[in-house]
């Protein structure tokens, strides 16, 4: 087998031996201002606190060239530009200092231009991201999955011609089949990093679901060398996923585990609400320990002798348990700070 070829994304390496990195893509306008900006850069730190390794955006237009400049300085995420039909874009968005963009070489036109793109990301050490949906593909022989395939090969070769091999390549489709396909018969034909995703996936529940399914088994075959769970909703519910999808399967060990029961006839704690309330700030935390969240006294004692710490209540007492052991009662309104508390003092 040939020797897999390394991505380089800023810091993060992508490829075999390297953690598949976790992605998501900003969701809204670009702020102009510098204040707005700072709370954009704390929202990223936000998500990165959660395990998210690379941040995308959409580079449509040079209108927002100052703002990506500030971005891409103080951004401690690498940040990815979203390049499609216009080269100049791509050329603008490495000036700014993307640190990776990611084109379609098949909508930006002439040969000439996607050499343009691959010189410029030479020159500023940036990689490119080849990515190719089924539902914007060129005329060819074959089905999706083929044409797929075929397409990427040939644009690696037209990167590798100039000497530029910083390259990852995503297949993606709204259907779970040619996604699994497509990316296997890629994996047989070449040794360079994948980005893993199902494309259009829909609301968190359906994206969740199929993501799982379809990358669950490409990861389990040692394909996907980066990933992105597209979900119809907040950025940060794609980050949650992906950390969990690939917690699930044991390639990440660092973050709270979250042990929450679903609400029956016996509940007297409202613990679907407390847990809405304190995911945000369970999932910035940068420790492999286990929280139980119970909503009655029946399996309440048995999870919190499992988790490093539990929480469960009667009515307005709630009762917070270290290590298998009652460590504190205190009353409804004080048991989000108790809990975070205890869990940061350790």
């Amino acid at each position: 087998m040939k020797t897999p070829i390394i991505a380089s994304v800023k810091d993060i390496k992508i490829g075999k031996g390297h953690p598949i990195s976790i992605q998501t893509m900003y969701d809204s306008p670009i702020p102009s201002k510098k204040e707005d900006l700072d709370k954009l850069l704390a929202r990223m730190n936000g998500l990165s606190l959660m395990g998210c390794d690379i941040m995308r955006f959409s580079y449509p237009s040079d209108n927002d060239r100052d703002a990506f400049i500030y971005l891409n300085q103080k951004s401690s995420m690498p940040l990815v530009a979203d390049i499609h039909f216009d080269f100049k874009m791509a050329l603008a968005a490495l000036d700014c200092g993307f640190s990776k963009i990611r084109i379609n070489p098949g909508n930006i036109g002439a040969r000439w231009k996607v050499d343009e793109i691959v010189r410029s990301a030479n020159d500023k050490g940036a990689a490119i991201r080849i990515g190719l949906n089924s539902g914007s593909l060129p005329k060819g022989d074959g089905d999706a999955t083929t044409i797929m395939v075929d397409n990427a090969l040939k644009y690696l070769e037209w990167f590798e011609e100039l000497n530029f091999y910083n390259t990852v390549v995503s297949l993606k489709s709204t259907n779970l089949e040619e996604t699994r396909i497509a990316n296997e018969l890629f994996y047989e034909k070449s040794n360079y990093p994948i980005h893993i995703g199902v494309t259009e996936a829909g609301s968190v529940v359906s994206s969740v679901a199929r993501s799982t399914w379809v990358l669950g088994n490409l990861i389990k075959q040692g394909i996907g060398d980066t990933m992105r769970i597209s979900i119809t909703g907040d950025i940060e519910d794609e980050v949650f996923a992906g950390v969990e999808i690939l917690r699930t399967l044991g390639l990440r060990d660092k973050g709270v585990r979250i042990i929450s029961c679903p609400r029956c006839g016996r509940n007297s704690f409202d613990s679907i609400g407390f847990l809405k309330e304190i995911e945000p700030d369970l999932l910035k935390i940068n420790k492999n320990i286990s929280v139980a969240i119970m909503g009655c006294q029946v399996n309440g004692p048995g999870e919190a002798k499992a988790a490093d710490f539990a929480i469960t209540g009667i009515g307005n007492k709630v009762f917070l348990y270290k290590k298998g052991k009652l460590s504190l009662e205190v009353d409804y309104q004080n048991a989000k700070s108790a809990l975070l508390e205890a869990i940061n003092g350790e």
